[in-house]
């Protein structure tokens, strides 16, 4: 999207600024929506407290590997109007860089290392989340 992100092993085939990206906030209440619905089903699982916390980040990624995969974007995002793709083609992205965004995601501290908009999961696999059209 900008002069620094053209570090990231070529160059997008779309002119700075043509993705609409999703502002921190359409993106942070997607991910509230995600991490609720996971922990809801968590808890349907499991009575034991101790493990759902575990469980709800297996049912977490699961559930944005799967969405991300077949919708171009986890429940969350698809019900806030976002969607995640391919800087360079603005398709959705494949399932092996579903699964590594997917787990950058987990780790917590990957998408807050963000450069224009674009934490280190999204960096990583040369992807972008924008405003679905």
């Amino acid at each position: 999207m900008s002069g620094s992100d053209s570090s990231d092993s070529g160059t997008s085939d779309f002119p700075e600024g043509a993705l609409p990206q999703a502002s921190l906030g359409r993106r942070l209440f997607a991910l509230c929506l995600d991490w609720l619905a996971s922990s809801l089903v968590a808890r349907l699982l499991v009575s034991e407290q101790q493990l759902s916390g575990w469980v709800t980040l297996v049912i977490f990624f699961c559930e944005v590997v799967l969405f991300t995969t077949l919708l171009g974007g986890s429940a969350g995002q698809v019900i806030v109007g976002i969607r995640v793709v391919d800087i360079d083609t603005g398709l959705k992205i494949a399932l092996l860089p579903t699964i590594i965004r997917s787990a950058l995601i987990c780790l917590v501290i990957p998408p807050l290392l963000s450069v224009n908009g674009r934490g280190l999961h999204d960096r990583a696999v040369r992807s972008v989340t924008i405003v679905s059209v």
